[in-house]
């Protein structure tokens, strides 16, 4: 009886093992991250910020720009304004192109990105046409 019990069982697994092979069953269970790949700063960046869950980047551009990618493909560009500065500690950036608005809060305080064991020297608050995002920055140079 055990015999018969203990063949039974090793058919059992066998047929589920081959069962998976045959759906093509090859993917994997495990969480997978999504990562912005990152488009390197120009000369003139002045911040650098970014954002998961979701992905998200920003860059302050001297002069030009500011632009915020998802890695979704959602871009906005608008033009680039003078920072103001309530205190030592803050800056702050407000700008539209007449469809979307920016308006992007960095505070000089350590950041940890959630993601990596990198921490930054920027926690950034920002608003996106009254999307509200949360992330770290570092200066673009």
């Amino acid at each position: 009886m055990r015999i018969l019990l203990f063949a039974t069982l090793l058919m059992l697994i066998t047929a589920c093992n081959n069962s998976s092979e045959k759906k093509g069953d090859t993917t994997d269970t495990a969480k997978q991250v999504v990562q912005m790949p990152e488009t390197p700063a120009t000369p003139d960046t002045l911040f650098h910020a970014f954002g998961t869950e979701p992905f998200w980047s920003e860059y302050v551009i001297n002069n030009n720009k500011i632009e915020y990618h998802t890695a979704e493909g959602m871009d906005v560009e608008v033009p680039f304004v003078a920072a103001t500065t309530p205190d030592n500690l803050t800056t702050n950036y407000a700008s539209n192109n007449g469809k979307d608005t920016i308006n992007l809060t960095l505070v000089k305080k350590d950041c940890s990105d959630g993601m990596s064991e990198e921490t930054h020297p920027y926690q950034v608050t920002m608003k996106v046409d009254g999307a509200q995002y949360h992330g770290c920055a570092k200066k673009g140079n």
